[in-house]
């Protein structure tokens, strides 16, 4: 951070790189994305192996050869209740952890056996079975587990997957949540967090199969492709397929300033709102599984790698385009917590020093305490708007400015993206 002025989660992914060979981990595996970060672990475990270095694949080569980055914009507005929030996504397929997970492992000559249950000993029974064979991947509610420390008000809404590595008798299960270290939670909470959440209701996914050697170029090209028509709302539900594709992008763009769309910022955000649309629009860039930048420096890694592998100079170019558009979306999510509003400046290191806690193992205490933080600040934003209603315009006119900029420039990149698909 120091020598590059990197927010701690895109420092953090430059060390966790080169650390991640250490087999004292043995399969444990630091991470930024969780999905990938936990697709990861089973892959490691099962064998398989770069075709080139022999090692274990790097996250940002799984995170392209699983679909690449994505694009998600959400915003909900109950009237009568004065609420509103706002949602982005930036990971392929973010929606559906098993269609990602399965599909990756596919790619990769291997089978997602999955389990599914509705009491909780049936549930202890499937989770005790697959650890047998080896770790496995758990759909949880992040808000049920004790070291995220996530506040009462995201309950049945924190959609997450951790990778379980054992259970530690009698009633500690030892997990991986992208920290630094393996994770220990209570076996009881953990059956809490893997039933809160009904549509993902016990889920526990594993691998199985031999695995053979992979055809990187193959393997490559079907990432692409599957990135590429993401990008463009397939694979999403009909009803939000213009929410899951870049147009999206033009969308919400039109919506910050001066629109007479009935969701335009000025209606939804009105007052005290703004301060959750802004916080949001930091948190979900900077540090909602993301890695920073939305996934976009992530992913310009991912081409970087794939072009040494495979000598293919267009993903060079390419892997430059994502990583100009990753800094891109790091100065919006920036600019929307100004730093000359000393509360929105606070928003932004608060939300920082969460991540960074939760990522380096960090207390619970602590956790909590950034969080409560976070929600006195919002009940001050409500009860006193921290900017007058022309600085609330002048700085929405400037995020409508970046996000329009943005949206051509995430569709001049994914022309490319295409074209490299078909290669």
């Amino acid at each position: 951070m120091e020598k590059t002025g990197e927010s701690y989660t895109a420092a953090r992914r430059q060390v966790i790189a080169r650390a991640a060979g250490d087999p004292a981990l043995r399969w444990h595996f630091p991470g930024s994305v969780p999905a990938t970060t936990a697709l990861r672990v089973l892959l490691a475990h099962a064998g398989v192996r770069h075709p080139q270095t022999g090692e274990p694949f790097s996250e940002a080569m799984l995170f392209g050869l699983a679909g690449g980055i994505g694009i998600g914009v959400f915003s909900f507005f109950y009237e009568k209740d004065a609420f509103a929030s706002f949602f982005l996504a930036g990971r392929h397929l973010l929606h559906d952890h098993l269609a990602y997970l399965r599909r990756a492992c596919e790619r990769l000559g291997l089978r997602a056996e999955v389990r599914e249950s509705g009491g909780t000993k049936l549930a202890e029974r499937h989770l005790r079975e697959l650890l047998a064979q080896g770790p496995c991947v758990a759909w949880v509610d992040a808000a049920a587990l004790p070291h995220r420390a996530v506040p009462a008000a995201y309950c049945f809404g924190a959609y997450h997957v951790v990778t379980v590595y054992r259970i530690e008798e009698p009633d500690t299960a030892l997990v991986g949540d992208l920290a630094d270290e393996p994770v220990a939670v209570p076996l009881a909470a953990l059956a809490a967090a893997r039933g809160r959440i009904k549509k993902d209701k016990n889920r526990l996914l594993s691998v199985t199969g031999t695995p053979g050697a992979v055809d990187l170029g193959a393997a490559l090209r079907e990432g692409l492709r599957a990135c590429a028509a993401g990008l463009e709302g397939e694979g999403a539900p009909k009803s939000a397929r213009g929410n899951f594709s870049l147009e999206a992008l033009r969308v919400w763009g039109g919506r910050l300033h001066g629109s007479k769309d009935k969701e335009r910022w000025e209606r939804v955000f009105a007052g005290g709102r703004l301060w959750r649309g802004l916080s949001s629009v930091y948190e979900y860039v900077e540090h909602h599984g993301t890695g920073g930048g939305l996934c976009r420096p992530l992913f310009a890694e991912f081409l970087a790698e794939a072009a040494a592998a495979l000598g293919r100079p267009d993903l060079r170019a390419l892997a430059e385009r994502y990583a100009a558009l990753g800094r891109a979306w790091h100065e919006l999510a920036d600019a929307a917590l100004p730093d000359d509003v000393p509360a929105l400046r606070e928003v932004k290191e608060l939300h920082a020093r969460r991540a960074e806690l939760t990522l380096s193992g960090g207390g619970a205490d602590e956790v909590h305490a950034a969080w409560a933080r976070l929600g006195e600040l919002e009940r001050q934003a409500r009860a006193k708007v921290p900017l007058s209603e022309a600085d609330s315009a002048a700085l929405l006119a400037r995020l409508q400015t970046r996000v329009l900029a943005l949206y051509d420039a995430e569709r001049a990149a994914h022309a490319a993206l295409a074209e490299a698909a078909s290669v």
